[in-house]
């Protein structure tokens, strides 16, 4: 097939193809059949046929032989097109109408022997692009490609994909070498003017060369890829010269479940769709197919109007009577019977002479004879096959036969699956038995016998001494057997000779690994366990062992040595100074202690309860530091006066080189004083208001330990004491609101005492002069030291309830403001008295009730021993500080202030 001619530019393809307008009515009635130009083939091309590669659907394309350049006379050619509207031979050639697109192949033989058919392809379109390009192709040879372009698109880019990871390759006209011996799908990517892409794509099936059919890129299908509804179509394959006598067959798929299998096909379809057009080629008379050709075709409605009838034409009018021509059909299949049962597909093609006669006026082509030439015939196929007893087995069927009918095994060990496949009974030519006897292996086949088989035996009791039971003669069991189907049988069953004598048994004591129980848990005695047993080792009744003495065997032996293990524990405290000691200003100890416990394990050792283990483990050191800051405290669980102080302090002096803890005390704070109402005030110093007090850290939580009074006492004091703070009194709970002021730069406010403490407020608020207590002016007074609890302990606490409304709570002991203005004790008022207010308004006591407080109890100490400055703010309420409690005791119950009072400030 001429492809050159069919991949021509873009450019020409649609000046060519798609430019020329529409066949007319006119047209179609007469078929244009001017001439076309053969002078375009060279000189020595041979013979070739000449046409349009590439047209618009609806137009006519007029085709010419020609050789060297000059058409051949079109009444000495023989023209066929497959799947077109519309074709009329002429002298000049052949004019064909394509209505639908489609790929077209045009045959042309001249009517000369031994003329060989060429061939032309044209490609029709209508709307969509399509694509020029063989449907076979040779492994390592130059395949060119191109596409036809309707009229209607303008194309703007191409990329092809060839199917074979190269890279794109873009061109209107590309060519490509395939190496891969399969089919590869060939894509081209169109662009158009408009940006729409549209992607063709054709399946080119890619074979080796071989020699003789070098034609086998011609083949190819003819016919249209667009019809309508309910009209037939014609499709044809082409098949070269060189393939006429190697194709066997072809097989059409439509694609709507509807086959064929001719040459040329017709078919119409019953829904509109595009389908799936396959065309299977298969070599010889193989069963394998060699080439698929795929083909498409898009079925659409149908709404032509009936166009009306033409003058119809002789196709046969010929010209020189007499004259005579020979041409060759088309393949066609017959099957015919063959073998047994069997069938094979013979190939056709008829050989037809035709001679020019004259018939009623006009000169006719008359068929004169035809001869039936055949091309291929394929092998018989589905045949049956002969059994060794003259039954057929029919082909693909399978039949178990036996090498022999009487084996001394199974028959399953003789038999052999014999298969027919197409005449031919696969398997070994031995097994030839339809039937089959099992044997029975080494007695023998079927039909054996034997007499006299021992089969088993026969026990006969003896008697013994002692009646024993189980002791018998064994005597042979014999039959006679015979082999029947794989199965011996029995018959005749019966005792033979003797085959071993029963023998009596003979008995005696014997030791077993039993003994009696153990006398005792650890360390006592058992006794082995003897039992009469007879030559067999059997145990039986020890009667049967009458006549004999059994020995005695005894062991030292322990019967529960778990019930004496015991474990005896204790521990015990370490404890171990540490290298840290508390910080400079710090009363108090840092101790490392850890518990070791200790574990005596008894147990049953050489039969005798003895000591097994001795283990010691300790516990991690814990250090715990016992420092407080040294800073006076309220010490109630440890309450001294002065002489009790001094008599403490006389008795850490005597004891301190007995007892390290006071005398690391007394020298560590030798120097260390505070100040306590202006005054430089130390432990043991003159008027020693301080006196150290001392815990117990034994106890969790550790408790007060209270060191002598006096200084005769004895210099004794657990290991676990050790100084904890020094003490002093104070008075007030700790939801008592004080007039305090936390900063040099802030302003005096009221706070509770426990507020005021945790802050270290610097600052109280005091009497401005000791000349009247009416005054309402108030002064900041430098806050000293706050005194708090060492520990938390239960407290006596007067709850006072004012007539304003108003309350107050105080230790007993705690000095308050009285209305003669005069300082006393809390415990010595009395309901119907009054509390001085700031500004020397009184408020008369509603009540007084005692209640238990568990905590602390709070005062605090001022930089001045002046009186007024020692009178603070609590509640509103004109109170006393720390001091009254001290050095200042000697101004309780005495007139505080140097002027009287003025009338009426207390009068309410």
């Amino acid at each position: 097939m001429n492809y050159g001619r069919v991949l021509l530019s873009l450019s020409l393809l649609v000046a060519a193809g798609c430019q020329k307008p529409a066949a007319t009515n006119e047209e179609i009635g007469t078929f244009n059949t001017a001439s076309v130009s053969c002078e375009s083939v060279p000189t020595g091309d041979g013979v070739q046929i000449v046409g349009e590669s590439s047209a618009q659907s609806g137009s006519a394309v007029n085709y010419a032989l020609a050789e060297a350049g000059n058409c051949v006379n079109g009444q000495n050619v023989s023209w066929k097109v497959a799947g077109a509207s519309r074709a009329v031979a002429t002298k000049a050639g052949l004019t064909s109408l394509y209505k639908q697109a489609g790929s077209y192949v045009v045959v042309a033989q001249e009517k000369t022997a031994g003329a060989a058919a060429v061939s032309f392809q044209t490609e029709v379109v209508s709307t969509e692009i399509a694509m020029s390009a063989p449907h076979i192709a040779f492994s390592y040879s130059d395949v060119s490609f191109g596409l036809v372009i309707p009229s209607s698109v303008t194309v703007k880019s191409i990329a092809w994909d060839f199917g074979d990871s190269t890279p794109l390759q873009a061109g209107m006209n590309p060519t490509h070498i395939f190496f891969d011996e399969r089919v590869h799908t060939v894509k081209a990517t169109v662009t158009d003017s408009a940006d729409k892409v549209t992607v063709v794509s054709r399946d080119i099936n890619i074979i080796g060369l071989v020699d003789g059919m070098e034609c086998a890129v011609d083949v190819s299908i003819s016919g249209p890829t667009e019809t309508k509804v309910k009209v037939a179509t014609t499709l044809s394959v082409f098949i070269p010269s060189c393939l006429t006598a190697k194709v066997g067959a072809v097989r059409w798929n439509f694609g709507d479940g509807q086959t064929a299998a001719n040459q040329t096909v017709s078919h119409a379809y019953n829904a509109i769709g595009t389908y799936p057009v396959t065309a299977t080629l298969f070599l010889g008379a193989s069963t394998e197919p060699w080439i698929t050709l795929k083909h498409s075709i898009r079925v659409i409605e149908n709404l032509d109007i009936p166009e009306e009838p033409e003058e119809p034409t002789n196709p046969n009018a010929c010209v020189f009577q007499g004259e005579k021509r020979m041409f060759e059909g088309e393949l066609y299949s017959e099957v015919q019977a063959c073998g047994i049962d069997g069938t094979k597909t013979v190939t056709y093609r008829d050989v037809v002479i035709e001679e020019c006669q004259l018939v009623v006026e006009h000169l006719e082509w008359k068929e004169t004879s035809r001869t039936k030439e055949k091309t291929n015939e394929g092998e018989c196929q589905g045949q049956s096959c002969r059994l060794p007893d003259g039954s057929l087995l029919a082909n693909g069927a399978s039949k178990v036969l036996y090498t022999t009918s009487t084996p001394a095994n199974t028959c399953e060990s003789v038999s052999e699956v014999r298969s027919c496949n197409n005449g031919v009974l696969s398997g070994s030519q031995s097994a030839n038995q339809m039937t089959c006897h099992e044997g029975c292996g080494s007695f023998g086949s079927h039909g054996t016998v034997k007499t006299g088989v021992v089969i088993g035996e026969i026990q006969v009791q003896k008697q013994c001494q002692f009646q024993e039971q189980g002791i018998f003669d064994i005597f042979n069991q014999v039959t006679d057997q015979t082999c029947q189907d794989g199965s011996v049988v029995n018959s005749n069953t019966r005792q033979g000779d003797i085959k071993t004598s029963g023998s009596c048994p003979v008995y005696s004591y014997a030791g077993t690994d039993n003994y009696s129980s153990c006398s005792a848990d650890c360390g006592g005695k058992q006794t082995r366990v003897f039992v009469c047993r007879d030559d067999k080792g059997n145990q039986v009744d020890n009667s049967r062992c009458g006549d004999q003495v059994a020995p005695v065997e005894e062991r030292v032996c322990d019967g529960n040595p778990e019930a004496v293990r015991r474990q005896e524990s204790s521990s015990t405290t370490e404890e171990a100074n540490s290298s840290k000691v508390c910080p400079k200003n710090q009363i108090g100890l840092i101790v490392k202690t850890r518990e070791v416990v200790n574990t005596k394990t008894y147990a049953c050792i050489n039969h005798s309860v003895q000591l097994e283990s001795d283990v010691s483990v300790p516990t991690a050191w814990v250090e715990e530091s016992f420092c407080r800051d040294y800073v006076a405290r309220r010490c109630s669980q440890d309450s001294l006066n002065n002489t009790e102080a001094k008599g403490r302090y006389d008795w850490m002096v005597k004891c301190q080189n007995d007892l390290p803890v006071i005398k690391e005390f007394l020298t560590n704070f030798e120097n260390v004083t505070i100040k306590v109402d202006g005054k430089e005030v130390s432990v043991g110093g003159k008027g020693r208001e301080l006196y150290p007090t001392f815990m117990n850290y034994a106890y969790k939580p550790e408790k007060p330990w209270i060191a002598p009074k006096v200084a005769s006492a004895p210099c004794t004091m657990p290991a676990t004491a050790y100084v904890a703070t020094v003490c002093v009194s104070s008075c007030a709970t700790p939801e008592q609101q004080i007039l305090a002021q936390e900063h040099a730069n802030g302003k005096l406010k009221y706070m509770p005492f426990i507020d005021a403490l945790t802050k270290n407020a610097g600052y109280v608020a005091s009497l401005q002069s000791a000349q009247s207590m009416g005054s309402k002016t108030v002064v900041k007074t430098k806050v000293d030291q706050w005194v708090t609890e060492l520990i938390d302990t239960e407290h006596d606490i007067l709850v006072f309830k004012m007539q304003s409304g108003r309350e107050l709570k105080l230790t007993p002991n705690h000095p308050v403001v009285t209305a003669d203005g005069m300082m006393k004790k809390a415990g010595e008022f009395k309901s119907g008295e009054a509390l001085v207010q700031v500004g020397g308004a009184l408020d008369p006591i509603v009540s007084i009730t005692p209640i238990k407080h568990f905590g602390k109890v709070y005062n605090v100490f001022v930089q001045s021993s002046a009186i007024h400055h020692n009178i603070l703010v609590t509640n509103g309420y004109l109170n006393g500080s720390a001091y009254f409690q001290n050095e200042g005791a000697k101004d309780m119950n005495r007139s505080l202030f140097r002027q009287k009072l003025t009338r009426g400030v207390f009068d309410k």
